[in-house]
């Protein structure tokens, strides 16, 4: 609710009608609203290069500079398609899930590691796949670090090939 009065601007804390802040109050409501996020929470992996999580992190959350998302922050991009199989838009998602190049990658990771395919239809999924594997704990964080730097790769590789290729701007995120 917006009053407009001809006073000085000042902020008012009156949620529930309660008079005055609190901290506990703050923290609950800062609580409450993280838990009603969509976000999922994101495991960083002390195996791997920090920036290989920081790379993962901001996919998960949609925020890697894939063709699609810099065309919408409106950058000049020649063409929105997959560096690799140039049939489909470059989003985060199609990136590392829906690729030819992708999926090959996947495959030969679950032959390699003797465990079932892997199947992602996000990024999200390929971030929490090693919980469905039936391992111990060591062995699901070999994975989920085997995918994170596999993802890395993927996105390195993508922009080497279209930045050299096209004569692109480099992506930087």
């Amino acid at each position: 609710m917006v009053r407009l009065l001809n006073n000085k601007d000042a902020w008012l804390w009156d949620v529930n009608r309660q008079k005055g802040l609190s901290v506990n109050y703050v923290k609950k409501a800062l609580i409450f609203d993280r838990e009603r996020s969509h976000l999922s929470k994101f495991e960083w992996s002390k195996w791997v290069p920090i920036i290989c999580n920081i790379m993962a992190w901001r996919g998960n959350l949609d925020r890697l500079a894939a063709k699609v998302n810099l065309k919408r922050r409106n950058m000049d991009i020649s063409s929105v398609l997959c560096p690799f199989c140039e049939e489909y838009e470059e989003t985060v998602n199609h990136l590392f899930t829906a690729c030819r190049l992708a999926i090959r990658v996947w495959a030969d990771i679950s032959a390699s590691c003797k465990i079932q395919p892997i199947f992602a239809f996000e990024l999200k999924d390929l971030m929490d796949i090693h919980n469905a594997i039936q391992s111990g704990k060591k062995m699901k964080k070999i994975i989920r670090g085997l995918i994170i730097i596999s993802c890395w790769c993927i996105w390195k590789r993508g922009m080497t090939w279209y930045s050299t290729r096209s004569g692109e701007v480099r992506k930087i995120f």
